[in-house]
């Protein structure tokens, strides 16, 4: 790894603008990282809005880190995206001090979260005077069911009524399951239902002028199989695709690291990848470690994949579990460096 002294400079000509997320416009000067905690937010969704990296930061609220790790109000200014996962901080003031620096937060569901139009968990039929269509199955979903009343009711809730700024389906082989058979037509059935209120497709999403599109983020650790239909002819819906690039973890992905990234970005598109790695390997309060080293391979990685989106004109990192790395001295040293590295401060 070499130091931040040494690292290129980002010219104008290869960075990514992402006006609107997945655009990439070329030739634009971009505004540098800011130093945080000395920037007004003016500046923060300045440095947002204009050509940069991006970086995503996962909040585990599971009860394994520390609560002020998993505060939205103690991340790096300098965060673009933070996602809630397993838990969240409960107070919305937190959300909004994040919000303000013009930081989005989505949160991250599985698909077996899902509910099909006219099953016995959604909640339209329990609205007195509700009536299936003829036929339908309460209990299996067919080819022809759909999820609308599911993607509807999450956008309800999470965007309308909590102010959050997106979704993340995480699209794995453990994550199928309760009514979304492991099937393409049931997975394309809620891609298709969720891009109408998420992502830059969303017919149905109520936005401001000037304000952003709920985010659609594709979250995945498999490059073939179910997790690639799910992408596979969708791409257009999705903001951009996370991929579990962990070669740490009990949740390793088989792949190399850095040498693996180019595959990765033929598979679901270099404007479009965010490659994470795995923040369970960071160290703990006391300093112990889920295995021995993990906190330094984490580290070694997330700075490699920085530089690599660099030196490639990719998207940008990210870190499952960012909470953890709050254990570092200071807090949030291995994410903040990784964002000066892809963005380096004036």
């Amino acid at each position: 790894m070499k130091p931040l002294s040494q690292l290129a400079i980002v010219s104008a000509a290869s960075l990514c603008v992402f006006f609107s997320l997945n655009s990439c416009i070329k030739g634009i000067n971009p505004i540098k990282n800011p130093h945080p905690g000395t920037d007004t937010n003016a500046n923060l969704i300045a440095y947002k809005n204009s050509p940069h990296h991006i970086f995503v930061g996962f909040l585990v609220g599971d009860g394994n880190d520390p609560a002020a790790g998993y505060d939205p109000a103690n991340a790096p200014d300098s965060v673009d995206f933070l996602e809630f996962f397993a838990g969240r901080d409960t107070s919305v003031a937190d959300w909004r001090i994040a919000q303000a620096k013009g930081t989005r937060i989505v949160v991250c569901h599985f698909i077996s979260d899902a509910y099909f139009d006219g099953s016995v968990n959604d909640p339209a039929t329990k609205v007195p005077g509700y009536v299936n269509p003829p036929g339908f199955n309460m209990t299996t979903p067919t080819s022809t069911s759909t999820y609308y009343h599911w993607a509807r009711d999450t956008y309800n809730k999470e965007i309308d009524t909590l102010g959050l700024d997106g979704i993340d389906l995480d699209v794995e082989s453990g994550t199928f399951g309760g009514e979304v058979s492991r099937t393409a037509a049931n997975g394309d059935s809620l891609v298709v239902a969720i891009a109408r209120y998420y992502g830059p497709n969303c017919t149905n999403c109520t936005v401001a002028a000037g304000a952003k599109k709920p985010a659609f983020f594709y979250d995945t650790d498999g490059t073939g199989g179910f997790e690639s239909t799910m992408y596979n002819g969708h791409e257009s819906n999705y903001d951009f695709c996370l991929f579990q690039a962990y070669t740490t973890g009990s949740h390793a992905w088989p792949g190399t690291g850095v040498s693996g990234l180019p595959a990765l970005a033929s598979t679901y598109g270099l404007n479009k990848t965010i490659y994470l790695v795995n923040g369970d390997s960071f160290i703990y309060p006391n300093g112990t470690q889920d295995q021995p080293g993990g906190d330094a391979k984490a580290t070694s990685d997330l700075y490699a994949y920085a530089n690599w989106v660099v030196d490639n004109n990719g998207v940008g990192v990210g870190v499952y579990r960012m909470s953890r790395d709050y254990n570092h001295t200071p807090p949030f040293i291995v994410s903040r460096t990784a964002i000066q590295i892809m963005n380096p401060a004036q």
